[in-house]
């Protein structure tokens, strides 16, 4: 016989003390949703593994038919305030039913607050099981005796306040910032924990510019002047450039130098978050002097 689930949670705790307790917080939006079998969340073999301990417990399980099953939505990760996941998207887990814990207000193209919680089913169905960890990798379950929520403004707040003194008081600790290319929606960092680098760094930079720049001097102006260009590009994680434009241009005519310069480097050493490579917007400046004639 199945055990019947009952949700009961104690008073819902502070965010500070939600964050404390969860191994994972994140900023994320709905991509789907869908309804599965509990076995579906184990990794594979594990079901059968599972029955025959039940069975030798003297229990029956059928993993198939736990009452109510499972919610299983993909996310796509906006911010990670917690665990610094690095993985784009993620797979969350949580009952199908409100009586058992479960957040069934989940909905596509929304956006939420995740915080990790407990697997109830472990719980009520084999709590004394716990030789491995039959989870599913990089998947995460939730329920309602977390903070997990709509992203409202006031929690985004208190989670960025909750963060800030932790990069303060140890600055090992880094957020890796990036933006969603509006028409990919692939993450484009803008700050990381290792950044792209042309050869062995700065100096290579400056002898590439020297060895291959064809600009020609400007003059003929009536008072010294400096002239500025901004160019970025992504180092996607091969390495190599893509999406270049003009973010600032004060002599048009060398914009097709530029690009010409540019095109000719050879792969950078990619950025990283953690031990994923990921792309990275670079942007250099150049800077050009006319000297007067006068």
């Amino acid at each position: 016989m199945n055990s019947s689930l009952a949700c009961i949670c104690n008073s819902k705790s502070s965010i500070e003390m939600s964050f404390e307790k969860s191994n994972l917080v994140v900023h994320a939006r709905v991509l789907s949703k869908e309804f599965i079998n509990y076995s579906e969340t184990l990794l594979p073999n594990w079901s059968d593994s599972l029955v025959k301990w039940s069975k030798d417990k003297g229990q029956l399980l059928d993993l198939s038919t736990i009452a109510p099953n499972v919610i299983r939505v993909k996310v796509l990760v906006l911010k990670s305030y917690k665990n610094q996941t690095h993985l784009d998207t993620l797979t969350i887990f949580t009952p199908r039913s409100s009586s058992s814990c479960g957040i069934a207000s989940f909905e596509v193209n929304k956006d939420y607050v995740i915080f990790n919680g407990s697997d109830q089913f472990k719980f009520f169905e084999f709590k004394n099981y716990y030789k491995e960890n039959v989870q599913l990798k990089n998947t995460f379950w939730t329920n309602q005796c977390t903070r997990t929520s709509v992203a409202e403004r006031e929690i985004l707040d208190s989670l960025n306040l909750i963060t800030s003194p932790i990069r303060i008081l140890n600055p090992s600790i880094k957020m890796c910032n990036y933006f969603l290319d509006s028409l990919t929606n692939e993450r484009i960092y803008i700050n990381a924990d290792i950044q792209p680098q042309f050869k062995s760094g700065q100096s290579d930079l400056m002898d590439f510019y020297e060895a291959n720049s064809a600009f020609s001097p400007l003059s003929n102006t009536d008072f010294d002047t400096t002239y500025n260009c901004q160019v970025s590009f992504i180092i996607n994680p091969n390495g190599r450039m893509s999406r270049m434009r003009f973010l600032k241009s004060e002599i048009p005519d060398f914009e097709k130098l530029i690009i010409e310069l540019v095109k000719k480097m050879p792969p950078w050493t990619p950025g990283k978050c953690g031990t994923n490579t990921i792309s990275y917007e670079v942007v250099l400046n150049f800077r050009f002097e006319s000297k007067s004639t006068k």
